[in-house]
This record gives C-alpha cells, structure tokens and sequence, in this order.
C-alpha cells in the first residue's frame, strides 16, 4: 500500500512538473522551435530535389511532344527541297502507303536490316521492341507504281535512329536512311541539341 502511495504522489509530482514547464519559455521551446525551422528547411530542400529529380527526368525522356513537334517542323520545311510531301502518322488512324502497308499496325510484319528484330509503335521511345517507333511519315510518288518513301523514327537501345522503307513487293525492309538530312536532325531533336 505504501508503495502504491509513493508511486502515486511521484506521478502526480511529475506530471505537476511537466505542466508548470509548458508555460514558460525555456531552451526546451527553443529547441522545439529549432527542430519545426529545421524541419522546415528540410522540407523546402526535398521539394528542390523533387524538382530537380523531375527536370532531370524530362531532359532523360528519349521523346515528347516538344521533340515531336520539331521533328514535323523539320519535315514540313525539308521535304519540299526533296520535291515531297509527306502525311504523318496522328496516333490514331493507320498511315497506309501505296503497297498496302498500314503503319503503325503492320510493322510487325517487316524487318529491319534483313533481320526479325522486332520493331513496333512506342511513342515515349521507351517500349519492349528492338526498335520503339516514335514517329512516321510517308511519301507516295506519283504514279501508277506501288512506290513510296516512309520514314519510321525509332530508338534502338535508347539511341536514335532513322528508318527507312520503300520496299514495293515481299516483305518490307526498313534501314536506316541514307539520307544525311533526315539522319542529323533526328538525332539533333531526339538529344535536345
């Protein structure tokens, strides 16, 4: 009994004593205050990583819509100088060119180089195929022959990398253009240069 009265007097005396604390100023409010303005600074200097981390993850994107929109700038103001004009793939509806390809969804049945490298639409350039199409764009000359240029605008391994076709039987073959024009300005667009 004796001990149950000694426990209680010491906790009451305790809790009087926390009590009598809370309303002075005392180093201990100080270095609460410390801690809060601390914490604080720590929480601006997160926030300024959050924003660099998410600056250096829009400089790391292979592709976007910026790029995207230079790259049709390009080919507006290119193409003419090569006597073509070439329609581009909008996201949505098939390019068909005049051997009967429909791009995006038939570049499963083509090569490239010769090979079974897999190749598909990717419009982040970050895909699961060899070659993560970002980009097409088709020319068809004019005529009764089953001739056209399309260019498919890719990243193989996250490098840039113009493709080209003008396959008119068998299967289609894309390589990367000869065309040094084509070839430079994707890559400039495509590594923000």
């Amino acid at each position: 009994m004796k001990r149950k009265s000694l426990y209680l007097i010491g906790s009451v005396a305790v809790l009087f004593l926390m009590l009598a604390g809370c309303g002075k100023s005392s180093p201990t409010n100080h270095s609460t205050q410390t801690q809060s303005s601390s914490s604080t600074t720590q929480s601006v200097s997160q926030s300024s990583q959050s924003d660099n981390h998410s600056d250096s993850k829009q400089s790391s994107e292979l592709w976007n819509d910026s790029k995207d929109q230079q790259l049709s700038e390009f080919i507006n103001k290119w193409a003419p100088t090569m006597g073509q004009s070439y329609t581009k793939y909008d996201g949505q509806n098939d390019l068909r060119t005049k051997s009967g390809m429909h791009y995006p969804s038939d570049l499963s049945q083509t090569t490239v180089n010769g090979s079974n490298a897999s190749i598909g639409w990717a419009p982040s350039g970050k895909g699961s195929y060899d070659y993560n199409v970002v980009a097409l764009y088709n020319y068809d000359r004019p005529g009764n022959a089953a001739t056209h240029i399309t260019y498919a605008f890719a990243f193989h391994d996250g490098q840039p990398v113009a493709l080209v076709d003008q396959s008119t039987n068998g299967t289609p073959d894309w390589t990367p253009t000869k065309n040094a024009d084509v070839a430079s300005n994707f890559e400039r667009i495509a590594n923000n240069k």
